[in-house]
């Protein structure tokens, strides 16, 4: 089937996926007093420990760093829920896939947008914060749109990779939590980049997570353009791996029914 086939059929299957994602949402906070309101509460109280932490506990040199790491963190917690999420999602669907038809790629699409949306909503709390603190916030904010289709286009990606080898091999959903920690490590979230040695510099900024959170700290912290040249390139790279990604996909969802 044709990628832009394949696009028309998601589009028919629409209100599957706007169902999905609605009980992804609720479901997450079945049962809460709060509710959905969690979405802005949690992040508000990581910022508070942050706050807190940082100011008083562990010294840093990065100015207002407690704003620094929530604005850095926030699109990571953002990307690594999608992944840990994403990974299991068509094997976690075991009764749905087996009863009826529809365009698998509606599992990791769902998940994808569910936490984009939950990031929007920490996004409130973070501009709140910012503009709290004191640190400020510039008209480039309303360019970060386009940082965020960059960071969904390639969580989507690796999502249609990981999910699919994780119906066959169950150990990619154990392998998540480490690489997610060595990589959170390896992208500039808890130090600036300009701490990285300069021999490093390089092979540092081939992990796409570098560009992405580094575009989301020049909107909202630096008040600066983000180097397009570069987010370009990693748009670029993830709409191939994107690609990819569905190919693999669909050659293997061939079985999914089988092996799930």
């Amino acid at each position: 089937m044709k990628i832009i086939d394949k696009f028309k059929e998601i589009f028919k299957y629409r209100h599957m996926l706007i169902t999905l994602v609605k009980q992804d949402i609720n479901g997450r906070y079945k049962g809460s007093i709060f509710g959905f309101l969690w979405t802005l509460l949690n992040p508000l109280f990581m910022l508070v420990i942050y706050s807190v932490v940082f100011q008083f506990v562990f010294k840093n040199n990065i100015a207002h760093y407690p704003i620094y790491l929530f604005i850095m963190l926030m699109p990571w917690n953002a990307f690594n829920s999608m992944l840990m999420v994403g990974t299991t999602c068509v094997s976690n669907n075991a009764s749905i896939i087996k009863k009826v038809y529809f365009p698998r790629e509606v599992l990791p699409l769902s998940v994808v947008i569910s936490y984009t949306i939950q990031y929007c909503f920490s996004l409130i709390v973070t501009i709140i914060a910012i503009l709290v603190s004191g640190v400020g916030l510039s008209w480039y904010a309303l360019m970060l749109p386009l940082v965020m289709l960059v960071q969904v286009v390639f969580a989507f990606a690796l999502i249609l990779i990981l999910g699919a080898i994780n119906v066959y091999v169950r150990d990619v959903q154990y392998m998540m939590t480490p690489i997610l920690m060595i990589w959170m490590y390896a992208s500039p979230i808890l130090y600036d980049i300009s701490m990285v040695p300069e021999k490093w510099q390089s092979l540092y900024r081939l992990n796409p997570m570098v560009t992405i959170l580094t575009g989301y700290k020049d909107l909202l912290y630096n008040k600066q353009l983000p180097d397009f040249q570069n987010l370009g390139i990693v748009f670029g790279a993830s709409v191939v791996f994107c690609i990819v990604g569905w190919l693999i996909f669909n050659r293997l969802q061939r079985r999914f029914a089988e092996e799930v």
